[in-house]
């Protein structure tokens, strides 16, 4: 599996297509081995890169659904992974992922989100009806290359975006919904635990 994972890692930068960044993996791995969920549901699989590090560390059998809008990069991730034990643990969908999600009435115990930033919260409010009590939320690049955290005026083809992650943000330190962890690793990178209380 390690020579796959790096034939990936070769591919991601011949070809530009972003990875999970070294630190976030290290986090993103520890937190999947500690919680081992059983049915995961991850928006952005790229080229299924983090779709397999998940598996590796998820509880025997675990599912995933994993979402992403680019074909070409759904169908590398189809190469890469039928290369693996875990084909048939993978469930892939195509297409625009609040699309997607209107036609999924899954359960999910572990969500990670790596799509498009500005649709984070969107996303979640879609999810969270099929979530179950506790489980997690990891949402990667949060800082959004630390525009975040600029003061003056943030360049215009990135203001809504950011206006929405900073929604999104606002959104999971509700603490009646989620407890939330907010760690530094890579471009930033939150872990909520979803407290169940939204729809009971």
């Amino acid at each position: 599996m390690k020579g796959l994972l790096l034939e990936m890692e070769r591919y991601g930068r011949q070809q530009e297509v972003p990875l999970i960044r070294q630190s976030e993996i290290s986090l993103l791995c520890h937190i999947v081995k500690q919680y081992k969920p059983k049915h995961i549901l991850e928006i952005g699989t790229g080229i299924g890169y983090s779709t397999l590090l998940m598996l590796l560390y998820a509880a025997p059998g675990a599912i995933i659904d994993t979402i992403e809008i680019n074909t070409e990069r759904m169908e590398k991730a189809h190469f890469f992974i039928s290369r693996t034990p875990y084909e048939k643990q993978i469930r892939f969908h195509t297409g625009d992922a609040c699309s997607v999600l209107k036609t999924l009435h899954e359960r999910w115990d572990f969500v990670f989100l790596d799509g498009p930033k500005g649709q984070y919260i969107r996303q979640l409010q879609l999810i969270l009806p099929y979530l179950q009590k506790q489980a997690l939320i990891v949402a990667d690049n949060v800082r959004y290359h630390d525009m975040l955290y600029i003061d003056g005026t943030i360049p215009h083809k990135h203001r809504t975006a950011v206006q929405r992650i900073r929604t999104f943000l606002s959104y999971i330190e509700n603490e009646t919904l989620f407890s939330t962890v907010f760690f530094e690793n890579g471009d930033g990178m939150t872990v909520s635990r979803y407290k169940g209380y939204h729809y009971e």
